[in-house]
């Protein structure tokens, strides 16, 4: 998610800016931390290596920009620490920041110190994918590392972790601004993927700048103290745990012990804000009206409009991010520069979108949101991608997202519901909200099978299959990777989940750029084998049941309740809510009676429901199951009832009817 709003890393020297204070070139006597390190023993649940101690000094001027002095210690358990540790990184943007590394030293297992020649230091590109915005290292080696050695490191930065505002001419990193003049804020993480014996973050303020902060997920100890007309906030923790994954979690960030700080007042004013910095790139030319008029010429209903509007942007304005200087993280590209590249990241393809609004009547704006993962009350920015909105007559929000639109028909993502967004109006009067709701039947699935046993135990038979919502665009993005004349090799991929001898006879499958309806797939297939056993006996899963597309369609949901664990630390995220409605009549061969059927199951929960019921008779098995998963991210509380829907889907996938032959012919 991060490259679609692809906010970029940015650090930064005090003496860029004059009259903030220096840090000072040591924080910590080496007594302090040779006593730190002395004190590191014991076990360490297996990590690689434990972080002795973590501290940050930020000293926030008037202006908000923010000087930080961060000083790290780590200690080598083990050979794989060493790997780890033999070469240092630090990402910054040069454009808009510069880094200065302090110290790098090694305090040996033998007691001795040796400092790291800082002049071995070399500074070169990142590594970029489709976003080419100059970002910089600069990685040092460490060399003859051991276990029991720990590496000391010291660096200034200076500046938010996202990047400036800046008037082109101060472009350089010269003449730093905060995003918002006179503001500081900060997200700070305090848990690893190793040990942390001890973290400290502290910051030094005017006195007469308020400070907002919240913990989230976990408590720190915390004061405030004044020196003169300085506030010192100072936060701590000691022997925090290694943070531990769970399958299909959500976010780090929502479940993670973090602290959140800023200077600004509310939501309100950062969304007045962010409206005046993006206002003046949304002025179009001749070039992009007469497209507008072009798209719209002879439409008359509002919602065709925006769907026209909506999906020429997506198709068109392809994503990837170019440099144009100190702007990249808040401000948009002006439309025409987007327009006319047909290029631009998130920001810039929202934006263009909403001056093509604009030019067709709509009243439209700009949205920050985040994507997976939630957005705490303090408003400091948490923000990775944007987004379009329309004002409805009576005030009310629609929200579009070019970004995700590609091979879609969801002018608003499912998989982007109750997510936090920042309407960009010029009264800012929504502050921060939640997207709408997407409820399962507008993600739905429906599966429609007539299949046939012959006396062979061959299974025959013709699958209609339709989506809506998250589906829908799973399966037209799958197939959207693939010639035409390749699309068939993947389906056979897929019905392997029916029989490792299945073939498909003939398919015919909507074409993923054919946006007139709902996705479809028509399906005839042959199984050779499928039904087996003894002279007497037959025995076979029910066809529909047996995961056949859902591999390419309901991928999230496999996996989503461990077998083996009946509780969660986490909550569950998925791709989306979901209906899921399967049904299907098995002609069964003279003289073939069905003895055994799965049991019928009736579970409802406050995340989900199954419903299945099953019955034979004139020689035919008729069943249907109906599947909701009612919310897109499962509560810890709400996992047990989710996981019984989850568990008896399962079990129903792997359940067998078991018939009895009645006569020797049907043996055959």
């Amino acid at each position: 998610m991060a490259k679609r709003w692809a906010f970029c890393r940015a650090v930064g020297l005090t003496a860029l800016l004059g009259a903030m204070p220096v840090a000072s070139q040591r924080a910590w006597a080496d007594d302090d931390i040779v006593a730190k390190i002395a004190a590191a023993k014991g076990e360490f649940d297996d990590a690689d290596f434990v972080v002795v101690f973590d501290a940050t000094d930020v000293t926030v001027a008037d202006s908000g920009i923010g000087t930080s002095e961060m000083t790290r210690v780590v200690k080598i358990l083990k050979d794989a620490g060493v790997r780890k540790q033999s070469i240092r990184r630090w990402g910054f943007d040069p454009a808009t920041n510069t880094l200065e590394l302090k110290s790098v030293r090694v305090h040996r297992k033998d007691g001795t110190i040796e400092t790291v020649d800082l002049g071995t230091a070399v500074t070169q590109p990142e590594s970029a994918g489709i976003i080419f915005w100059g970002n910089q290292q600069i990685s040092i080696c460490i060399p003859n590392l051991d276990i029991g050695d720990s590496v000391e490191t010291t660096h200034v930065k200076t500046g938010f972790n996202t990047a400036y505002l800046a008037s082109p001419e101060e472009a350089t990193g010269r003449s730093l601004q905060p995003p918002m003049p006179g503001h500081w804020y900060e997200v700070v993480d305090w848990q690893e993927s190793v040990p942390v014996l001890e973290k400290r973050f502290r910051v030094r303020i005017a006195r007469d700048k308020p400070l907002q902060y919240e913990v989230v997920n976990g408590a720190l100890s915390s004061s405030v103290r004044f020196e003169g007309e300085t506030a010192i906030y100072t936060f701590e923790k000691k022997d925090i745990p290694p943070f531990k994954r769970e399958p299909k979690m959500v976010s780090r960030d929502d479940v993670a012990c973090k602290l959140v700080l800023a200077t600004l007042n509310d939501w309100h004013a950062k969304a007045r804000w962010f409206h005046a910095a993006n206002e003046p790139s949304f002025e179009t030319d001749d070039a992009i009206r007469t497209k507008v008029a072009e798209l719209v010429e002879g439409v008359e209903d509002e919602d065709e409009k925006v769907a026209i509007l909506n999906h020429w942007v997506a198709e068109n304005v392809r994503y990837v991010g170019t440099t144009r200087g100190a702007h990249e993280g808040y401000t948009t590209h002006a439309v025409t520069e987007t327009f006319h590249d047909r290029g631009g990241v998130c920001k810039d393809k929202a934006g263009l979108l909403v001056a093509m609004l604009r030019e067709a009547g709509f009243d439209s704006y700009i949205v920050m949101t985040r994507a997976g993962a939630r957005v705490e009350q303090t408003p400091a920015d948490q923000f990775n991608h944007a987004v379009t909105s329309i004002r409805r007559g009576d005030g009310s929000f629609r929200l579009l997202d070019p970004t995700w639109l590609p091979k879609n028909r969801e002018m608003w993502s499912s998989a982007e519901q109750l997510q936090a967004v920042v309407y960009g109006t010029p009264d800012g009067e929504s502050g921060l909200q939640l997207s709408p709701y997407s409820p399962p039947e507008a993600n739905a699935t429906t599966w429609e099978t007539r299949s046939t046993i012959g006396n062979n135990g061959d299974l025959q038979g013709v699958m209609i299959a339709t989506m809506v919502g998250c589906p829908e665009t799973s399966l037209r993005k799958a197939m959207a990777r693939y010639r035409p004349e390749d699309r068939l090799g993947r389906f056979e991929q897929s019905i392997r989940q029916l029989s490792s001898t299945a073939i498909i006879e003939s398919l015919d499958v909507t074409d993923p750029v054919d946006f007139s309806g709902p996705a479809g797939i028509r399906m005839e297939f042959l199984a050779p084998g499928y039904a087996f056993g003894d002279s007497g006996k037959r025995y076979f899963r029910l066809p529909s049941l047996t995961g056949v597309l859902a591999d390419m369609v309901l991928s999230d949901l496999r996996g989503s309740a461990e077998k083996k664990a009946k509780k969660r630390r986490t909550p569950v995220r998925l791709r989306s809510t979901r209906r899921l409605v399967c049904s299907e009549t098995i002609t069964l061969p003279t003289g073939w009676t069905a003895v055994r059927l799965p049991e019928k199951c009736s579970i409802e929960g406050p995340a989900g429901s199954i419903e299945f019921e099953i019955d034979s008779g004139g020689g035919e098995i008729h069943y249907q199951c109906a599947v909701d998963i009612k919310k897109r991210i499962v509560p810890v509380e709400d996992y047990e009832s989710f996981k019984r829907v989850i568990d008896a889907l399962s079990d129903l996938e792997d359940a067998l009817v078991v018939c009895r032959l009645e006569d020797r012919s049907a043996r055959r």
